[in-house]
């Protein structure tokens, strides 16, 4: 009877990270995906972490760009700086108490993009910053 009901357990803590993410709130969504890059937790997993905190994006949640931002720059696992620069970009332009702190990470960023892969790459991530915004 025990095992039975550890395997219950286990399975509707599962739950949280089911494929179908229309049961949450945009917020909700952020803070799973915020949960999920915290790599001291058994769950720690940040390609799924990155598939929330986007979604999260895409309901136009307001602290979404700036924990992509951070997150797309830091993490080893989806490190992506052009894209990081993209949401530091946007998250800058929408006004909100973490867009001073996403404009300072943003030319960081650019600094590293044009560091490791030049000018037209800095180009490339203004651009996908610009298209992103317009969004």
């Amino acid at each position: 009877m025990r095992p039975c009901i550890f395997l219950a357990l286990c399975i509707a803590s599962l739950n949280v990270f089911a494929i179908d993410k229309s049961q949450y709130t945009p917020e909700q969504l952020f803070v799973i995906g915020t949960e999920l890059f915290k790599a001291e937790r058994k769950e720690f997993n940040p390609k799924l972490g990155l598939e929330f905190m986007l979604e999260s994006a895409r309901f136009k949640y307001e602290h979404a760009p700036f924990g992509l931002c951070i997150s797309l720059s830091t993490t080893k696992e989806i490190l992506d700086l052009k894209e990081a620069y993209s949401w530091c970009y946007v998250a800058e332009k929408i006004g909100n108490k973490f867009s001073k702190m996403a404009a300072e990470r943003s030319e960081e960023i650019l600094g590293k993009i044009l560091l490791d892969d030049g000018v037209e790459a800095v180009t490339e991530a203004k651009e996908l910053g610009k298209l992103k915004y317009g969004q």
